[in-house]
């Protein structure tokens, strides 16, 4: 299980319970000292949504936010069939790759796209089946196995182009959003 920082939904005023008094007169925070006491004068809302990130997460974009004031997230830079898209085209296991821009380092690795050939039928690119032996069922789980990395990055791709079984090495760039 991956440790995580909690953030804890916000309390409604309504439910808030009133500011505790410290023995010198002072008001107090049920959260803590330092953090201002809830006032019960002052309206405000709350939807009472909470959620958490993973510690992990944290330790990598922190840094980055500061230095850059952005994060820069590692990838492949293609389109990746929705995974309804994939059944529906008989890809029952792995990515899907719809399109890879010429320009991008997976072109140059040699990363196939998924094209239409004589008549218009569909001729299937490339299916991610894992990255650095990392088994990739999905669209989903391809983009959580790259999250591990960093933009320039070497990985290899094991993918199945027709009845062959490849390997590919790749040098993630920064995912465009």
């Amino acid at each position: 299980m991956r440790s995580g920082l909690s953030v804890p939904p916000a309390v409604p005023p309504s439910s808030a319970a009133p500011p505790a008094s410290h023995p010198s007169g002072s008001e107090s925070s049920p959260l803590g000292p330092g953090v201002p006491p809830y006032s019960l004068h002052k309206p405000c809302t709350s939807a009472g949504v909470g959620f958490a990130i993973p510690s992990s997460t944290v330790l990598k974009i922190v840094p980055q936010l500061i230095q850059f004031g952005k994060v820069f997230q590692a990838g492949l830079n293609v389109d990746i069939a929705p995974d309804l898209i994939a059944n529906q085209l008989n890809v029952r296991y792995g990515a899907l790759v719809l399109q890879v821009p010429g320009n991008s380092l997976a072109a140059k690795a040699g990363l196939l796209p998924t094209t239409r050939g004589f008549a218009g039928k569909i001729i299937l690119g490339d299916i991610i089946v894992a990255v650095d032996n990392l088994p990739v069922k999905n669209k989903a789980e391809l983009y959580k196995a790259l999250d591990d990395y960093n933009v320039g990055d070497q990985v290899t791709l094991k993918i199945q182009r027709g009845s062959e079984n490849l390997e590919l090495p790749v040098t993630l760039e920064e995912k465009s959003s």
